[in-house]
């Protein structure tokens, strides 16, 4: 099994170029998996139109990179007898990444968004870096984007694409056939930020004293929980459940791991 990650800012044409790709892998069985904050529909227009099994994943109240982390070895628990699995992730954050060591690393850049200085480890971190929206600037203009690219990451392999004509699909599938299979353990690339404050406890008052009460008040809860982010709670992660609890949407005995009496203490 392959496990392949897309990984880009929204606009930047990851669905569309995912499509192609889709189509030049027809000889291989394919799961896809979409990764999102809110909602999407991609999942079922793709299984509607290649025939192949997709499943999206909704992030919610937590970072949907930190999100796909958690779930990936789950999807691939699942989907063992696929040969290839194509994630692509929300991509709305330029410090967190989910590309995993053991996987093919895929950043679609919209060579209109920026300088790639401004990005982080999706772009920093990828095997190959997928250049969309090429043909709305000069040569030259591209010459020096790729350039830009280059110094940030020195060992990528460019490929210029168009989600509207399918250019740059067979250099894809290429890649993606001659990348590794994957193994058992996963190992992240780029280890994603590590601060839990207030507001990462559901806190929304702007205010030093109102966010450090909610911080310990969160920190107490978890001391209790098991962090296994293991959604018996009903909840994607124990952090998001500790939200719901200061929320009082819920009760901590919801979490199987915490007793009535663990409770009370």
């Amino acid at each position: 099994m392959k496990i392949v990650i897309f990984g880009g800012t929204p606009g930047s044409g990851k669905t569309s170029i995912i499509k192609f790709v889709i189509q030049e892998l027809k000889d291989l069985k394919i799961h896809y998996v979409k990764f999102d904050v809110l909602s999407t529909e991609d999942d079922l227009l793709i299984k509607e139109k290649f025939n192949i099994s997709t499943e999206r994943r909704i992030s919610g109240d937590i970072c949907p990179d930190h999100y796909a982390a958690l779930e990936i070895p789950k999807i691939i628990d699942e989907h063992k007898d696929k040969d290839v699995i194509l994630i692509e992730t929300a991509g709305l954050c330029l410090r967190c990444s989910p590309y995993v060591e053991e996987g093919l690393a895929i950043n679609v850049l919209n060579i209109l968004s920026g300088k790639p200085s401004g990005y982080g480890p999706l772009l920093t971190h990828a095997d190959l870096v997928v250049v969309t929206k090429g043909d709305l600037i000069s040569q030259a203009e591209r010459e020096i984007f790729r350039a830009e690219v280059l110094k940030v990451n020195k060992k990528t392999l460019m490929i210029e694409a168009n989600g509207l004509t399918g250019e740059g699909a067979i250099d894809i599938a290429s890649a993606i056939k001659e990348s590794l299979e994957t193994k058992e353990k996963l190992t992240l690339r780029h280890s994603m930020p590590s601060a839990i404050c207030g507001y990462c406890y559901g806190n929304k008052i702007v205010d030093p004293t109102e966010s450090l009460k909610r911080f310990q008040s969160g920190k107490k809860i978890k001391t209790r929980v098991p962090n296994l982010n293991c959604g018996k709670c009903g909840f994607k992660s124990c952090n998001e459940f500790i939200r719901a609890v200061l929320d009082k949407r819920v009760n901590e005995i919801e979490c199987p791991y915490i007793t009535p009496e663990d409770a009370e203490n």
